[in-house]
């Protein structure tokens, strides 16, 4: 695609991310173009470009001294910088060389294009940036257990109202697309939903994430930046992993569900947010209560609608329609010919009990077909992914070796214990003796979706 056709420029050195940011581009509306370096990116921006991903680390010039060269020809342009680090440093670096925002790797693309979305603005010297046509929303609450059934229903009378959500569950379950389902099925639909993950970021991040900031409030704050709760304001605001919230948060979130206002960090304004909220946890918050490390009243301020998403062992009788799901996915991701089980492949699927739940599927049929020979995955190639010799058997042995430097350590217990949990990151943090912050600051040194 030509420069001049296009409204959104992609910075990326990987062909892979560059070539799916572009796929998932086209679905949400936009007319992609891609560079692999800033040198690159800076010859091909012109006045038809209404927004920029960029990776932080590019060849050659690096993102931030990027930004700050795109500021210059097209200050108007936003800029979303794509970073795989969570320290506070890279992030403050982006804002003040001049992006709008920022989001940590790994990421949902959903997650990203509502952000692009939402940080888009139209103005008078630009037309207004290129979206999907309103249409009704694509809504799949179809299910063969009696438990699901009666979730669905739930959810969809919970829709209709404002009232703020709890989903409760264990990890990988699919919280994220419950809460994604309620949103398309309540009249907020056409507005943004937007995720935020509360133990993915710093506290001081998560602060500015939520909340936003006033220019001047830290170092580096170069402009004033709106918060998730403004942003999804008409929409819905998705907090995951609600129980790993820092408790200095808790009394600030616990104003803003009560009164839905909130102040910038340092500012002195006060906003108004008409955001609906759904929260998310796979922790026992009761308990963490009852520990002193969760606020009772933030607890029943959240807790307004519990729905109890159960495990995939329990609701057996989704697994084949989820396969084909999956499989539907991973087709239109690689551009490649449908994918089919055997009988007994699918059999074996579903006689396993899944301690990682959907996620897990999700990934041993990504591995199967992966290294499949055959559009057709017979059971060996099942057993193959689930007994996956990587990472885990790796770490058996690699941890058997002589000479493993400290961190090599590290990694091979981390991932052995995490693959063992069915990458549950609960399980994983009380085995290790850790947070589960720290678990997933462990996923991004090492490496980790």
């Amino acid at each position: 695609m030509s420069p001049t056709n296009s409204n959104l420029l992609i910075v990326d050195d990987d062909d892979t991310i560059q070539r799916l940011l572009a796929i998932a581009a086209k679905d949400h509306g936009w007319h992609p173009i891609a560079a692999r370096s800033g040198q690159e990116s800076i010859e091909l921006i012109d006045s038809g470009i209404q927004a920029v991903i960029m990776d932080v680390g590019l060849p050659g010039m690096d993102g931030i001294e990027t930004i700050s060269k795109l500021h210059e020809l097209f200050p108007e342009v936003p800029v979303i910088m794509l970073t795989g680090s969570n320290d506070a440093s890279t992030a403050v670096q982006a804002l003040k060389a001049g992006a709008n925002d920022y989001i940590t790797k790994p990421f949902e693309l959903q997650r990203l294009f509502d952000l692009l979305r939402a940080t888009v603005k139209p103005s008078k010297s630009r037309k207004k940036p290129a979206t999907p046509p309103k249409k009704r929303p694509n809504v799949s609450l179809e299910t063969s257990s009696p438990r699901m059934k009666q979730l669905f229903r739930q959810a969809e009378k919970a829709a209709s109202l404002n009232s703020t959500i709890l989903l409760t569950g264990e990890s990988g379950t699919g919280k994220t697309y419950i809460a994604r389902q309620i949103h398309l099925l309540s009249p907020r639909a056409q507005e943004n939903f937007i995720t935020v993950s509360c133990p993915a970021l710093p506290r001081e991040l998560l602060e500015t994430e939520l909340f936003g900031h006033e220019k001047g409030a830290f170092t580096g704050a170069s402009a004033s930046r709106a918060g998730r709760f403004e942003q999804a304001s008409q929409g819905t605001i998705f907090l995951d992993e609600i129980g790993d919230i820092p408790q200095e948060l808790q009394p600030k979130l616990l104003n803003v569900l009560q009164d839905r206002e909130l102040f910038r960090v340092g500012g002195n304004k006060l906003f108004k947010t008409n955001a609906r909220v759904i929260a998310a946890t796979n922790v026992d918050l009761h308990a963490r209560v009852e520990a002193g490390t969760f606020r009772e009243d933030l607890f029943y301020r959240l807790n307004i609608i519990e729905l109890v998403i159960p495990p995939l062992r329990e609701r057996k009788e989704d697994i084949p329609q989820i396969i084909r799901h999956i499989l539907a996915r991973i087709v239109a991701n690689r551009n490649s010919e449908p994918w089919a089980l055997t009988e007994s492949a699918a059999a074996a699927l579903q006689k396993f009990n899944w301690p990682g739940n959907i996620r897990q599927l999700e990934n041993v049929l990504e591995r199967a077909t992966a290294f499949s020979d055959s559009p057709t995955i017979n059971t060996d190639e099942i057993i193959g992914a689930l007994e996956s010799p990587t990472p885990a058997a790796r770490a058996k042995q690699t941890l058997s070796e002589p000479g493993l430097t400290l961190q090599e350590i590290e990694r091979e217990a981390f991932i052995q214990t995490y693959i063992r949990t069915g990458q549950n990151k609960a399980k994983t943090a009380r085995e290790l003796g850790i947070s589960e912050r720290s678990v997933y600051n462990l996923m991004g040194r090492h490496g980790l979706k």
